[in-house]
């Protein structure tokens, strides 16, 4: 570095001093991460999705991303925990009457300029604050609806207030939580998770043995029982008296005589009467025969 006289070398040049830390400025953190999609970094449009871990998503941009895993370069770091879009979750959410669209778009093309504070699209539906993270919002895994956590909180419900469902303290879901919130919503995820497939087995498991029993049960029900049980009992002559049955003998006697003494007509006759036969074989021709 010289110093041979030909050159003064300063003090950063020869001692390395650590890096400073960037700080980011915590503004644009809070728009990007509540205005915009934490995939495609687009304008939150309806309809709007959550994971298990909070972070908000454009639909679309998911869809995009399940059919593509590198349709964006960042998407494998962002939510790689979502392997389905059964793994996220459609929010219901309130829209703000104060929001101007016209207002907003402008805004948008001026992001770092933070004079102007940016207007929510959506509010909650107790308290009316707008969802621009400046409050902490939760939502509801069973519904997909969404709060202020101190409204839920003041409610003290089991029921969605917006829709009726019920929920456990386990559905509630926080929104863009912090660093140190992310780490316990993770184990919270992965045990979800888990517990779904478990539970999933199960019913397989169950299925399968239902199934099986009801094969066996058919193939018991298709066996032949022995034919003493399949006989039909004799039927009793309802015939009982001697007088009944001398009455039936006699008209059936009738019967037979009238029969016998019935006349056969002259088709029937002339099969079985006996013809006269004249001349030998050789005489006897087609002519002859209906000639004579």
């Amino acid at each position: 570095m010289g110093n041979d006289g030909g050159s003064i070398p300063r003090r950063i040049e020869l001692v390395k001093e650590k890096a400073k830390e960037v700080k980011i400025n915590p503004d644009l953190e809070r728009i990007a991460a509540w205005f915009h999609c934490a995939l495609s970094k687009q304008p939150l449009q309806t309809p709007i999705v959550s994971c298990g871990l909070g972070k908000l998503y454009n639909q679309d941009a998911i869809i995009e991303y399940l059919l593509d895993k590198n349709a964006y370069g960042d998407g494998d770091k962002i939510c790689s925990h979502i392997s389905s879009p059964k793994d996220t979750i459609k929010l219901n959410l309130t829209p703000n009457p104060a929001y101007d669209e016209t207002k907003s778009v402008k805004d948008s093309t001026t992001m770092g300029h933070l004079d102007k504070e940016m207007k929510s699209r959506f509010i909650c539906p107790i308290s009316m604050k707008e969802m621009n993270g400046k409050h902490r919002f939760v939502y509801l895994d069973t519904c997909g609806c969404a709060f202020a956590e101190q409204s839920l909180k003041e409610i003290k419900s089991k029921e969605c207030v917006n829709c009726g469902k019920p929920f456990e303290a386990e559905n509630v879901i926080v929104i863009n939580p912090s660093k140190e919130e992310l780490e316990g919503m993770k184990a919270v995820m992965k045990a979800k998770k888990a517990k779904a497939k478990a539970e999933k087995r199960a019913k397989k498991a169950a299925k399968q043995d239902g199934s099986g029993d009801k094969e066996k049960k058919r193939k018991r029900d298709n066996v032949s029982p022995p034919q003493s049980s399949l006989a039909p009992p004799a039927k009793k002559s309802n015939i009982s008296s001697s007088a009944a049955a001398a009455v039936m003998g006699k008209v059936a006697q009738e019967l037979a005589e009238k029969e016998k003494n019935k006349e056969m007509s002259q088709a029937v006759k002339s099969i079985y009467a006996k013809k006269e036969v004249k001349g030998n074989y050789l005489t006897m021709g087609t002519f002859n025969r209906y000639a004579s």
